[in-house]
């Protein structure tokens, strides 16, 4: 550090002469930048422009003397901390040291200069200048280093807050997976176990319209059972990055055609009409399970709330570069709140559909997790009362999937 400092001195006379003595004398004992001025306007500018460590200044100069530059000099807030050292006629009665000092300046030398005074001072004012630089050198650097750590303090900070978002969110994933196996996977079993044995040991004792029931109970709660074990399965499967993700060209009556077959199966029950008006002409980029598997879960989800005698229709049109998707019905409808809700993990809504079907909430989460995979996105439209719809946006190509 200390090879790199090279003090800039001004000096300042309005006769040649006297500046290159000063020149002269400097160069011999000093390793400095040497700037040189002769009236004090011209010092002004200077400072203005460039940094200076020490001026060495006349008094008596033509226009501007020094005393009145040096005020100039001290009033500036970016060159109030210049030392200055004048330099003029001997002064017996020490008035011009006295204004010398009370302009600002940190000494006063006489002409004729004595060498060894002159040289003795700048050495003593060029010492004081570089312990200032190097202390500045060293805060500097102490500044960076400070700012290097805070940086590092920041990135650390947001490492942390995304590890705690990740771990409540693994923890709400947790608590709804032991949620869903403890509650919403085994009272199906035991309604069916119950069922089951009831028929067994009393089958004989009931009419035939009451056996048919109970055979119907059982198998639309294995049904729904099944569904939500094959959601169950995949949404773990995506929390651990373990699910296939294959996406490619598709033309989406491949697997609506097929889904329809089986939401008719389930709205049959409730006498619930289901119509679909996707042209065979669409198709999309993306997983085609996936899609399978939203699709899906939305159209019976909006079987499962609207009630008998409704509706639930299915229909797809291009948009610009994607393609929507939407699920309609004219079923109970959801409340702003909870649509808010639908996708959040730890916030899930669990609620029952028209004829006491139970769900978890995960179907729709899952829906939402293979849309974002797919670089799509979901939207819901419903009032309470009046119905529901879902609207999926999915790209048309791969050019336009991010």
């Amino acid at each position: 550090m200390e090879a790199n400092f090279k003090p800039d001195i001004l000096i300042v006379d309005d006769i040649e002469h006297n500046i290159f003595t000063l020149r002269t004398l400097i160069e011999a004992h000093f390793d400095a930048n040497l700037i040189e001025a002769t009236s004090g306007e011209q010092v002004l500018r200077i400072i203005n422009e460039r940094a200076v460590d020490l001026v060495l200044m006349d008094v008596m100069m033509p226009g501007m003397d020094g005393f009145e530059t040096a005020r100039l000099i001290k009033n500036r807030p970016k060159t109030s901390n210049i030392p200055i050292i004048f330099i003029s006629a001997y002064d017996p009665t020490q008035k011009l040291l006295e204004k010398g000092i009370a302009a600002g300046g940190f000494d006063y030398l006489t002409k004729p200069i004595d060498d060894n005074q002159l040289v003795y001072r700048l050495k003593m004012y060029l010492r004081f200048i570089k312990h200032e630089f190097m202390m500045n050198l060293h805060l500097r650097e102490l500044n960076l280093k400070l700012i290097e750590e805070i940086e590092e303090r920041k990135e650390t900070e947001l490492h942390l807050y995304h590890a705690q978002n990740e771990l409540k969110a693994a923890n709400a994933s947790k608590d709804k997976f032991f949620s869903i196996i403890a509650h919403d996977l085994k009272n199906p079993f035991n309604g069916i176990i119950g069922l089951s044995s009831l028929l067994i040991d009393e089958y004989d004792s009931f009419p035939v319209w009451e056996q048919k029931e109970y055979i119907q109970n059982i198998k639309s709660t294995a049904e729904s059972t099944f569904r939500l074990l094959q959601n169950l399965l995949e949404w773990s499967q995506t929390q651990t990055g373990k699910i296939n993700f294959k996406p490619g060209q598709f033309m989406l009556h491949s697997i609506t055609d097929e889904i329809m077959d089986l939401v008719k199966t389930f709205a049959g029950n409730k006498n619930i009409a289901v119509e679909a008006d996707v042209p065979p002409e669409i198709s999309v980029f993306a997983d085609k399970n996936m899609m399978h598997t939203v699709i899906r879960n939305i159209l019976l989800n909006a079987v499962k709330f609207t009630g008998k005698g409704g509706w639930v229709r299915l229909s797809a049109r291009k948009t610009m570069n994607m393609v929507e998707i939407s699920v309609s019905d004219n079923g109970i409808g959801i409340s702003a709140d909870n649509v808010r809700k639908l996708f959040c993990i730890d916030c899930s809504v669990s609620s029952y559909g028209t004829e006491g079907e139970h769900g978890t909430g995960l179907g729709l989460i899952l829906c939402k997790e293979f849309i974002d995979k797919n670089g799509g996105s979901i939207t819901i439209e419903s009032k309470v009362g009046t119905g529901s719809t879902f609207t999926i946006s999915i790209p048309e190509s791969a050019h336009f999937n991010g």
